[in-house]
């Protein structure tokens, strides 16, 4: 086992001393006799690790050098060996996708436990996806409630190996507090969502008190006073989503172009998984948010109805240990809500009705109720006086 720990030790003291571990270099790192393996990985390390890939030279030597450190991730993964987990944890800093995504999976083989659990919980927002699917499968081999909870929370939809950037919130007309950090699992602008954690609640409270235009709601007392609203919302995005559906069921891509192919197939993707998205990204589960509390940032009059277009959800955040946020704003167009307006304002002009039809019949049942117990209030008087005059009339 020493060779694999060896590899995976000259990496992790690379990354030590470019200031980028966060752990101390592993204490088996024993330095033996060098073999091939180890001329390749030290000439990666010591001339390309931190270069572009394409760089004259480098490209050959990269591939082989991660091939090399991949086999022994792997080797140190199967020996389900536990107290090799933290070894492998500062690879994760590595700028290398493929070592990223082999070191979840040795850790994946060798089992996360609840006492691991802060540890892997920032390797959860890498910016890469498929580093964060393979984060994900890694959690999903864990064992534990808090392992479980934490696989839960930061489940991911999306694929790729192109590291994404956060959003632009400017871009959206959306305020972020201050000391924020962006969550990449947790963060869709083409549904309208954006997750943060804070540096503290009080701070995000303060801040979003200041830019709000109502509230702060309680989040079910946010849900019942926009109902409407809301159900018009997802009734239009469902039509949307529809409608882009029955477009592409349109669009015949050229089998034999690679590129226009995956691209159809991408937009396909995209469609179906949107509106499974918005409601992954809208989940207010107690057991990971508490008692949310909802600022709405933005109210604007479309059609007959006033809608928060904009809002920001705050929550302490139960599993990552710390206070965060969601923003969320309208993505479909005016002309979108006020066609799924049309029917809500019928179902709402019914309930009303039937509101109304049952408050008069609960006046009417109490006014029977009044009348029924005045009458028996009356016999049971009259009954009194009867037996009253009665004993009267025999001298008691």
């Amino acid at each position: 086992m020493k060779t694999p720990l060896r590899f995976i030790a000259a990496l992790v003291a690379a990354l030590f001393f470019a200031g980028l571990g966060l752990f101390p270099i592993p204490a088996q790192a024993v330095t033996p006799a060098p073999s091939p393996k180890d001329e390749t990985v030290k000439k990666y390390l010591d001339g390309c690790w931190s270069k572009p890939a394409k760089e004259a030279g480098c490209d050959k030597l990269r591939k082989d050098a991660v091939e090399i450190l991949k086999e022994d991730l792997r080797t140190l993964g199967s020996s389900a060996n536990r107290s090799y987990l933290l070894t492998i944890l500062p690879v994760f800093k590595s700028d290398e996708v493929e070592l990223r995504i082999a070191a979840a999976d040795a850790i994946g083989m060798i089992g996360a436990q609840d006492q691991n659990s802060d540890l892997l919980t920032p390797l959860t927002n890498d910016p890469v996806p498929d580093v964060r699917r393979a984060v994900a499968q890694m959690i999903s081999h864990g064992k534990g409630s808090a392992i479980s909870l934490l696989g839960q929370r930061t489940l991911s939809m999306r694929a790729g190996l192109t590291p994404e950037t956060p959003a632009d919130p400017v871009k959206y007309s959306m305020p972020v507090a201050p000391e924020s950090t962006y969550l990449f699992y947790a963060s869709d602008a083409a549904v309208g969502r954006l997750s943060y954690v804070a540096k503290d609640l009080n701070g995000a409270t303060t801040f979003f008190k200041g830019k709000a235009k109502k509230g702060p709601f309680k989040l079910e007392e946010f849900q019942e006073k926009y109902r409407y609203q809301l159900q018009d919302e997802a009734q239009a995005l469902d039509r949307v989503q529809e409608e882009k559906a029955k477009q592409l069921e349109n669009v015949k891509p050229d089998p034999t172009n690679t590129k226009s192919l995956m691209e159809f197939m991408e937009k396909v993707q995209s469609v179906q998984a949107g509106r499974t998205t918005l409601i992954l990204l809208d989940s207010n589960q107690p057991t990971f948010f508490g008692a949310p509390t909802v600022y709405v940032l933005e109210e604007r009059q479309i059609g007959q109805r006033s809608y928060p277009t904009r809002y920001a959800v705050l929550y302490q955040d139960l599993t990552l240990k710390r206070p965060g946020y969601r923003l969320s704003w309208m993505t479909v167009p005016d002309d979108a809500i006020k066609a799924a307006q049309v029917a809500s304002l019928v179902t709402e002009k019914e309930e009303e009705a039937g509101k109304k039809e049952n408050e008069a019949l609960k006046k009417r049942a109490e006014a029977l109720d009044n009348m029924v117990k005045k009458k028996d209030e009356q016999e049971k008087k009259k009954f009194k006086k009867g037996q009253a005059d009665l004993e009267k009339e025999l001298g008691f």
